[in-house]
């Protein structure tokens, strides 16, 4: 009998398992029907594609295991941040590599009047521990105060002038909600040629999410599959990230601090948590995340000022199915 009753409470203790995640985001919806009222609508003439100033000043930091098979789309990838700022710095941050191709690599991606530099990390006790570079050097960046942006990113994510351009202009409005703006990391199926989200392993209800309302049209839609394989970050999110725990490898882990702990940044990889930043830090009250991406009601479609291209197209066209890459970009709201 007390076996019985011990193989009962195991199993309704796994089904309880199952359903916390959808217990938890109702009870944040609730949370977020409680404040909607002073959220729901700023009324305003918002325009995600007016120009910005030439004033902007970025750094990039690109996370390149070298590869040469894989120099050509890191061009594509330069040479594209160069095109939103002749004003832009990029570094190339590769692992212990023979002079040789240090000089090819150099070779491959010099380009008129670009300032960019290889910087070579040497003595990595684990290679995996290479995304983390970036941090000491973006600390650096951020004492000197004419950059007034930092990106980072892998090295076959193309962001171009329209995703950069949207992303000032949506900072402006949502950075008074603590939220960031988000993007969507796409590929292209080479069978029916449709664009896929990378991420998204699970269609998201737009009536229970999370969002803003901008005016008629476009809203903010928060959701739950944040990860894009970069950030963007003014100095403000800077000041922020580097000299908050999210700048931690161990960030989200109870060892590190129980504060901290979270599960869903514990089923990151150590590479990936590089890229994930403030996403689950300091999240205002009645939202999944920081990140939040503009959806068009009128339209019953995503801006795709968002969309950023994942060039190397290695989920959506494998032989055998992955985790991601399945859902169309147009089907991931219902």
């Amino acid at each position: 009998m007390i076996r019985y009753l011990l193989n009962k409470l195991r199993k309704i203790s796994k089904s309880i398992g199952k359903k916390e995640e959808n217990l938890i985001d109702l009870i944040t919806y609730l949370d977020f029907k409680k404040i909607a009222k002073t959220t729901n609508e700023i009324k305003s003439n918002l325009n995600i594609h007016k120009e910005i100033k030439s004033t902007i000043k970025f750094a990039a930091t690109i996370t390149f295991f070298y590869d040469s098979n894989k120099i050509k789309l890191l061009k594509n990838v330069c040479e594209n941040l160069y095109k939103i700022s002749k004003n832009s710095y990029i570094f190339i941050l590769t692992n212990d590599i023979p002079k040789q191709k240090e000089s090819y690599l150099k070779k491959r991606l010099k380009f008129k009047n670009c300032n960019l530099q290889i910087i070579i990390n040497k003595n990595l006790i684990n290679d995996r521990l290479l995304p983390w570079c970036h941090i000491p050097l973006m600390k650096k960046i951020f004492k000197n105060k004419s950059f007034t942006h930092f990106l980072n990113l892998e090295d076959d994510i193309l962001l171009n002038k329209k995703n950069f351009t949207y992303w000032i202009n949506a900072r402006k409005i949502l950075k008074k909600y603590n939220l960031i703006p988000g993007f969507i990391r796409t590929e292209i199926n080479k069978v029916n040629n449709d664009l896929y989200a990378v991420d998204f392993v699970k269609k998201n209800k737009k009536s229970i999410l999370p969002k803003i309302k901008i005016n008629k049209d476009i809203s903010f839609m928060n959701h739950k599959f944040p990860y894009q394989g970069m950030y963007l970050y003014d100095r403000i999110l800077m000041k922020e990230h580097l000299y908050g725990p999210s700048s931690n490898p161990d960030c989200g882990h109870g060892a590190f601090n129980i504060n901290f702990l979270d599960k869903r940044m514990i089923n990151f990889d150590l590479m990936a948590k590089a890229n994930i930043g403030l996403t689950y830090m300091n999240v205002p009250k009645g939202f999944l995340n920081r990140s939040v991406i503009p959806f068009n009601f009128t339209n019953n479609e995503i801006e795709d000022a968002c969309l950023i291209k994942h060039l190397s197209n290695k989920y959506t066209n494998l032989k055998e199915k992955s985790w991601f890459g399945n859902i169309k970009v147009n089907k991931i709201f219902y």
